[in-house]
Parts: structure tokens; C-alpha cells; sequence
């Protein structure tokens, strides 16, 4: 007996306000990961700094955090030359 097909739904794409426009800011940032969860919590804050708002945040957003270890060599590769052009790290002890 041939298996039922069940039609796939997605859910309607929320409609940009006039007046706005939908952007997608890119952050590489080399941290250990003992400090990412502080970094991403100030993250978190700056977006929605009345953290007690009732319902959802007046700016809608969301944030995908990523470990660029699932990435190939050369990404992480560009990822590092973009922090170096931009913001360069410290030196690192070996």
C-alpha cells in the first residue's frame, strides 16, 4: 500500500513595516568559549535592552551563533583576515 502524502505548509513570511528594511549584521568575533556566553548576553542586551517587556521585542530580531570549526579552512581563514583588517587581536601565548 503506497504511503499517504501530507502536504508541507510553511508559515507566512512576516511582512517588513514601511519604514523599515530587513538587514542581517555579520559578526566574527575569536573568543574562548568560556567567554562566549558572555559576550552574547551583552549581544542580547543591546538588541532588547528592556529585557521585562511585556509580549515580543518592539525591533524584531534573532541571533545564530555558529562554531566556525564547522566551517572549511579557507572560511575560517577569511573569517580570521576579516577580524585582522578590522580589529586586530591580541597576541595569544602559545
Amino acid at each position: 500500500m503506497p504511503k499517504k502524502q501530507v502536504p508541507r505548509t510553511r508559515a507566512a513570511l512576516q511582512a517588513v513595516p514601511p519604514g523599515h528594511r530587513l538587514y542581517r549584521v555579520t559578526i566574527n568575533v575569536l573568543v574562548n568559549p568560556a567567554e562566549l556566553d558572555a559576550l552574547t548576553g551583552r549581544l542580547v542586551d543591546a538588541l532588547c535592552p528592556d529585557a521585562s517587556h511585556e509580549g515580543d521585542c518592539p525591533d524584531p530580531w534573532s541571533m545564530i551563533t555558529t562554531d566556525a570549526r564547522s566551517y572549511d579552512r579557507r572560511a575560517q581563514r577569511r573569517m580570521l583576515e576579516l577580524i585582522r583588517t578590522t580589529n586586530p587581536p591580541p597576541d595569544y601565548p602559545e
